[in-house]
């Protein structure tokens, strides 16, 4: 069954290695560029935690062309906003202004300077967040979850760094990090526009053939395991809450299991309101809480992602709420569920998944992981049908054979 979303999407690789993607966007006046390098997270050194992150966050911080206020006024000139991140980054606006402003996107993500004086500036907010959040219960549980979840993987690392590594970096380390992983090679550069799909192909390839570099070979990503064992710690902090972390190592986009897994996020915890069951059962029936989650495929990347529940609740509710993430967990593994319960998961799966095309920039990010994760640009067209054949006993067994209730970590962090 197709869907009424109907999407022109054509690609084109340059000598580089680049690839280059064009979908029309027909009925806009805007449109949205981004790019998305082959940068993996264990390109960054363990000792220079946050490098990645400081490195996108002052890619617009000056160029070869322009210093930072030209660079904004360049981009603000052209109702454009522009931003850089850890892979590249991403320009929006008029649909009128598209080559000047990919030619912007263009000079911020290949000819960063990384001055000084601004390096610093950016430095000194990144260390004040960490310290903020390393205030923060949630996310003090959150990356001690992950750190048990993920032991001396990359991912186990925080995005931001830590305090002392931040504090080490210099503009010398983020040049040499753009310099040696900001290449071609394996990227893509997706725009979603109105314009024809090879008129916007040929203006990217004007745009971004003189973007050049030798591939490089990546630091070697170690293999992550599930834990052989469960954890329960907590963290105690001068708060009226706890907040609670309870999962284990999840999936990868890839795994055959993930439609599938998909749906039972939402029958057990990530369904909205109170149509999930961890959220009928601990926040309506039990009034444990205001906020409370379980899923598997949320996180999964190209990376396994996490199996994870969270909940904030009061201290003395802190094993209850955990023996209620248990019990959920031990029931979706053994029982299907109901017909009625499926069938309005199916519904609204299928009902609500066209919103995510509703932007320009939604639909650049939609083209570039169709080839990233192997979909096809067909994916809108097939997902309903993929979700509508899914069954309450392969749920039922997907549970079974992706939920490890004995090897879960559990940690938490709040009052005690």
């Amino acid at each position: 069954m197709k869907t009424g979303i109907q999407l022109e999407i054509g690609e084109r690789q340059l000598p580089s290695g680049l690839t280059l993607l064009a979908i029309r966007n027909s009925g806009v006046q805007t449109f949205a560029g981004v790019v998305s390098l082959d940068i993996h997270g264990a390109d960054e050194p363990a000792d220079q935690s946050g490098l990645a992150n400081l490195v996108g966050a002052c890619l617009d911080e000056g160029t070869e062309k322009y210093d930072d206020l030209e660079l904004a006024r360049a981009a603000e000139s052209l109702g454009a906003s522009l931003d850089g991140n850890h892979r590249g980054g991403i320009v929006m606006g008029p649909a009128k202004s598209q080559k000047q402003a990919l030619a912007l996107l263009r000079e911020m993500v290949t000819r960063p300077t990384f001055p000084t004086r601004a390096v610093k500036r950016v430095q000194a907010e990144v260390l004040t967040e960490i310290a903020a959040e390393d205030d923060d219960p949630r996310i003090v549980a959150a990356r001690r979850f992950r750190k048990a979840v993920y032991g001396k993987h990359p991912l186990a690392r925080p995005s931001q760094g830590t305090a002392a590594t931040v504090a080490r970096l210099s503009p010398k380390d983020l040049r040499a990090y753009h310099q040696r992983w900001f290449r071609p090679a394996g990227g893509y550069v997706a725009v979603a526009a109105p314009d024809e799909v090879e008129d916007t192909l040929d203006r990217l390839e004007k745009t971004f053939r003189s973007f050049r570099g030798d591939p490089v070979d990546h630091v070697a990503t170690p293999k992550v395991e599930l834990a052989g064992a469960a954890q329960n710690a907590h963290i105690p902090m001068a708060r009226e809450q706890v907040h609670v972390y309870l999962g284990h190592l999840g999936i990868r986009r890839a795994d055959p299991d993930f439609y599938v897994l998909s749906v039972m996020d939402h029958i057990l915890g990530t369904g909205p309101g109170f149509t999930s069951r961890c959220a009928r059962k601990l926040r309506d029936e039990q009034g444990l809480c205001y906020a409370v989650s379980a899923g598997i495929t949320g996180s999964a990347g190209e990376e396994p992602g996490t199996f994870t529940a969270y909940i904030g609740t009061s201290p003395e509710h802190r094993q209850r709420a955990i023996d209620g993430f248990l019990a959920e967990i031990e029931r979706i593994r053994r029982e299907p569920p109901g017909a009625d319960e499926l069938a309005d998961v199916k519904k609204y799966l299928t009902g609500s998944f066209v919103f995510a095309f509703e932007r320009s920039s939604n639909l650049a990010g939609y083209a570039i992981r169709c080839k990233r994760f192997g979909l096809g640009f067909d994916f809108l067209h097939r997902y309903p049908d993929i979700v509508r054949a899914v069954t309450a006993e392969q749920v039922r067994e997907a549970a079974e054979r992706n939920l490890h209730p004995d090897r879960l970590a559990i940690l938490s962090a709040g009052a005690s």
